[in-house]
């Protein structure tokens, strides 16, 4: 008994765009050069086959991790009608490969939950929804809906909503595929691709069974189920689906750089539904390497690699110690300008002292005008509190004697506080009962330090909140410093204008990571995350 053909195979292999001969199992591997950049493979039906084609999928075992199917569409859409049945507008919702849960059959396939929401545009006054499987020419596969609901939204929100199902119980031929609800009518070049699937008790599945490569159908409404839209501003549809969708004709698919090995290109046909059906075709391709990727030439580059890894092991040694040498030596000589910086920064508050002094001029001048002196006075206090402030934030970022966590961590809780209480925002503290000898260089401090006044800033400009809190642990060799509030909160994860991009730039430049988390109404928390090393 002469065996059966295969439905689909390999019509033609082309590397770079050169047709190369065909094999198989039995005549041996394709070979490949290393450097092809394109392997196009034409599948296509196989005349003379003992059974009509269906469906069928591949794979490049050694490459794909799964079966893969030629991408074939079917579609469910809306469309907006305006009073003489033309089209304004509609929407289409595509609908390819499988669904999960489908099991080879609607009656038993789980259903995926759809909803979508659309805005009726001007001019419409009724609302018709189709189904097709005219995707490409030769999709085949089946596609069910279930439970398909229109909800109409008035453009007056003192009448409310409509909810409208769209598949009824009623209808001809309601016991058998080729049934008709009420209200839906076929359409297409074979009307028999539209079917339904009578459910006890509920309505029917409408069904698209699409089993031929050179025909496409499906489903619309007519007449009472064509939705009025008048004086609707929005509709939200909801639908369930489960769907096998595949090919049925000629299909080119293409490799780009295969790496080198061995290969099987495998073809499986299937049933309409989607199930594997007959024997696989399997043809077997090599790619053969170049002599770069050859065992022997890794040989000899190991030989050759531990000769050179011994002569370089103690120049490399040598050039260690002496980096660390300059690195120490680097390291005191910042010190040393650090510290003169800081003396520096003393000096060179001229321009604002210059200032204070003409607003103390200014308050000798209109000495006999009460509220002109009582205002330069106001001037000048706030003027020399922004001044103390500033000198104590630079002296204390470049003074080298608070290059450690126990001189971070008491001096950034007390400006927390002290600036969220002159907001009237009550700030509390959760700082380590006993700080551990950790360094922490000057701009780790620095960026740390601005970082947090950052999040200070938003949470007083943006956040109206009534309460703050700033957490400060290290765990696991790692500082974690957390921001939060109990403010409004945001809903996405950025916010134009809170200066979170310049905050994690700041945290990436010392090594450092930054999280945030948000909600509307649930305020928003800032974490910085730096590890330490700690102290010799």
């Amino acid at each position: 008994m002469a065996a059966e053909k295969p439905a689909f195979a390999v019509d033609a292999i082309e590397a770079d765009g050169v047709k190369l001969p065909l094999g198989g199992e039995a005549t041996g591997p394709i070979e490949l050069r290393s450097n092809t950049r394109s392997l196009d493979i034409t599948f296509a039906p196989v005349r003379g086959a003992s059974a009509a084609p269906l469906r069928f999928r591949y794979q490049l075992d050694g490459y794909d991790r799964e079966w893969r199917d030629p991408i074939g569409v079917m579609r469910f859409a809306v469309r907006f009608n305006d009073a003489a049945d033309n089209t304004i507008s509609g929407e289409e919702f595509d609908a390819y490969g499988e669904s999960a849960g489908w099991t080879g059959t609607p009656e038993t396939a789980l259903f995926k939950q759809r909803l979508e929401t659309l805005e009726v545009p001007q001019g419409a006054t009724r609302l018709q929804v189709w189904l097709s499987s005219a995707g490409p020419q030769q999709t085949m596969g089946v596609y069910a809906l279930d439970g398909l609901e229109v909800v109409l939204v008035s453009s007056d929100p003192a009448l409310g909503e409509r909810s409208v199902e769209m598949i009824p119980p009623t209808g001809s031929l309601m016991d058998k595929s080729a049934g008709t609800p009420t209200g839906w009518a076929r359409h297409g070049t074979s009307l028999g691709i539209a079917q339904i699937r009578p459910q006890a008790g509920r309505s029917p599945l409408i069904i698209m069974r699409d089993d031929r490569a050179d025909a496409f159908g499906g489903w619309l409404t007519k007449g009472l189920k064509d939705l009025p839209l008048v004086d609707k501003s929005k509709i939200r549809l909801k639908w369930r689906e489960a769907y096998s969708i595949g090919w049925g004709g000629s299909a080119r698919v293409s490799y780009p750089y295969l790496p080198a090995g061995e290969y099987r290109l495998r073809i499986q046909e299937l049933t309409v539904e989607g199930v594997a059906q007959g024997k696989e075709s399997v043809m077997r391709l090599v790619v053969v390497p170049p002599f770069y990727q050859t065992r022997g030439f890794w040989v000899c580059i190991a030989g050759l690699s531990a000769t050179v890894l011994g002569l370089l092991v103690r120049q490399s040694t040598r050039r260690r110690m002496q980096r660390r040498l300059d690195v120490l030596e680097s390291e005191r000589a910042v010190d040393r300008e650090r510290s003169r910086i800081a003396r520096d920064l003393h000096d060179n508050l001229g321009a604002d002292l210059t200032h204070l002094a003409l607003l103390s001029d200014l308050a000798q001048a209109d000495a006999g005008d009460a509220l002109k002196v009582k205002h330069h006075f106001d001037q000048i206090f706030d003027l020399a509190q922004s001044l103390t402030r500033q000198v104590d934030e630079m002296v204390w970022a470049v003074n080298p004697a608070n290059d450690s966590l126990k001189g971070f961590v008491p001096f950034l809780s007390n400006y927390a506080q002290n600036y969220l209480l002159a907001a009237g925002i009550p700030c509390r503290l959760d700082l380590p009962a006993v700080l551990p000898e950790v360094p922490l260089s000057s701009t780790q401090r620095h960026h740390l330090f601005l970082t947090v006044k950052e999040a200070l800033h938003n949470i007083v400009k943006h956040a109206h909140a009534t309460e703050a809190w700033l957490v400060v642990c290290l765990e696991g060799g790692q500082l974690t410093i957390r921001v939060q509030d109990n403010g409004c909160g945001i809903s996405g994860q950025s916010c134009a204008g809170d200066g979170t991009g310049n905050m994690q730039q700041r945290i990436s430049s010392i090594g450092g990571t930054l999280e945030r988390n948000s909600a509307a109404g649930k305020g928003t928390a800032i974490a910085l995350l730096l590890p330490l090393v700690p102290a010799d």
